[in-house]
């Protein structure tokens, strides 16, 4: 599926693409049928969207949709005699578009099926068939996952297609030749920026945008789910929230062209609606733009108050509704980025004489900003004495994302005791060997999900693109393209006298301590063989990788 032009700061429309003849499916026992054949039309509202034909010359049609080759939707069958919200008959569906034709309808062939008696059903479509979970639990029975770290590769935005949600749902008969209509609606929205280079600078190329509050809430969500089966709206799951959205330009994506007789370049992201309050009137929203030229970057940031400026959020991003941002850039406004490029794996600070190697690097940085694991590790016989170390007035003891503040608090409330590295040993380790007694050394124990991000690089992967990984092992760990990058990431540090992960041998194995207290005897603990944490007593041993931010 793919998606077209916005309308400023408001919800607007679509149309979608048209497919192939129709074909009928035969060779099914007598009273079976399989699928029917799927005849599928995106509704034509002002408040619905999806992906868009671009260059929609009159801006007050707002967004457009069509269907593309290749779209997947799945379809659950439904009747009175399956009595568990999660009974259901299944089948599969591809679109065949033909070439060069856009239409908001087209017809669907059935690629798989279960055996359907003919009767009377309730269909519900469910696109694209990807971003759907259908469990057997009736709790997470539909739920959705939508990344809010995207990749645009073209001009366009159809790449939307792997996230633009959308459910159908009618009253159909299967008797093995009569086709189905199925009306499909917008469950997510979509957020255009549309960037104006009046620099005067016509070689800049769009690398990255990434919008977040200035008040560092987190706001936006990965995942959500429909209730039930009948569900219209999406409950969304606000503990998987993070607080920017970051949308990655590659290739032609990041190029400017003349429209409208401006230098502009356009860029897509699906998002999923927010909570009513996400955005409050005294608060910011931040947009961060970086740019290329040749081997010089640059990074602009565009601040706009919410309660005077973008009036048009004082209900969230709300479902099935698109957002217009154009975002002006003059000359004054680009900052260069200074500082050597990096990218996960390298070693740092350089080749000859490392201190450790890049795991994650800064969205939007261009590869000047990130944090470095250390090249060894050691053993500690536990995290800590029992003791409320946030009461105490430790900072950012219990973040799962600052390892930094609260290493350092850490340090600076218990330096001075004589029992430091008897009662506190990570933190003793951290502040005597490895920061040579500098309570503000830059090195410092990582918090809990400082420990997914490192797991994440380790693996091979981007942490800003995995979703669907909350308390759980992290989605795909085991495949073979993340056990080999796991096994490079290990030969990258014995090149270079380090330690492997999990080499130590000691009885911690594969755990490792983070720097997050849980409560006042537990704290978190992560599992680097599969990328799952754990809390535990904070008298349990573990072992301890320290790393560093550049």
């Amino acid at each position: 599926m793919r998606k077209i032009n916005i309308l400023l700061l408001a919800g607007v429309v679509m149309s979608l693409g048209s497919c192939s003849k129709d074909e009928t499916i035969t060779g099914q026992p007598e009273g079976k049928s399989g699928a029917p054949q799927l005849a599928a039309t995106v509704e034509q509202l002002p408040v619905t969207r999806s992906g868009v034909i671009e260059n929609n010359g009159n801006y007050a049609d707002g967004e457009k949709f069509y269907w593309s080759n290749g779209d997947a939707t799945t379809v659950l069958f439904r009747n009175p005699s399956m009595t568990n919200a999660t009974q259901y008959k299944r089948a599969e569906y591809v679109a065949s578009v033909a070439g060069g034709v856009q239409s908001n309808n087209c017809t669907f062939q059935a690629t798989q099926s279960e055996s359907l008696d003919n009767g009377t059903y309730t269909a519900y479509g469910l696109y694209p068939t990807s971003a759907w979970e259908v469990r057997a639990d009736y709790y997470s029975f539909l739920e959705t996952n939508i990344p809010t770290y995207q990749t645009q590769t073209q001009a366009n935005s159809t790449h939307l297609g792997a996230y633009m949600l959308m459910k159908a749902q009618s009253d159909v008969t299967v008797d093995g030749s009569t086709p189905m209509k199925l009306t499909y609606n917008h469950l997510a929205s979509v957020v255009r920026f549309v960037v104006w280079n009046n620099s005067g600078n016509n070689n800049l190329r769009l690398e990255n945008i990434i919008v977040k509050l200035s008040s560092g809430k987190a706001v936006f969500a990965t995942k959500a789910k429909l209730t039930d089966v009948d569900a219209t709206s999406l409950l969304l799951s606000n503990y998987a929230n993070v607080p920017a959205l970051t949308l990655r330009l590659t290739g032609d994506a990041r190029n400017f062209s003349i429209q409208d007789g401006k230098n502009r370049c356009e860029g897509y992201m699906a998002v999923l609606p927010t909570a009513t309050d996400a955005f409050e009137d005294s608060d910011d929203l931040m947009f961060e733009l970086s740019f290329s030229e040749g081997s010089n970057n640059y990074l602009v940031t565009k601040t706009y108050p919410i309660g005077t400026s973008l009036q048009f959020l004082s209900n969230g991003i709300e479902q099935g509704k698109s957002y217009y941002f154009q975002l002006k850039v003059e000359s004054g406004d680009l900052n260069a980025i200074i500082g050597t490029s990096y990218a996960v794996g390298d070693y740092w600070p350089d080749n000859t004489s490392p201190v450790g190697i890049v795991f994650w690097v800064k969205p939007g940085s261009l590869g000047t900003q990130g944090k470095v694991v250390g090249l060894g590790e050691t053993y500690v016989a536990k995290w800590g004495v029992d003791n409320d170390e946030q009461a105490a007035g430790v900072a950012g003891i219990r973040s799962v994302t600052d390892g930094a503040t609260a290493t350092k608090s850490m340090i600076a409330k218990y330096k001075s005791s004589g029992t430091f590295s008897a009662d506190y040993p990570a933190f003793h380790y951290i502040y005597n060997t490895m920061n040579g007694g500098n309570e503000n050394g830059v090195w410092y124990l990582p918090a809990r999900d400082e420990l997914k991000m490192l797991y994440a690089g380790y693996s091979g992967k981007v942490y800003e693109e995995i979703t669907d990984w909350i308390s759980n092992k992290m989605p795909d760990y085991d495949s073979e393209n993340c056990k080999m990058a796991r096994a490079a990431f290990n030969s990258s540090l014995a090149a270079k006298g380090g330690m492997a992960f999990g080499s130590s041998g000691n009885s911690a194995d594969w755990f490792y301590l983070s720097s997050s207290e849980v409560v006042s005897t537990r704290s978190y603990s992560f599992n680097l063989e599969d990328g799952q944490y754990s809390m535990d007593e904070k008298n349990m041993d573990g072992n301890i990788r320290w790393i560093r931010d550049f």
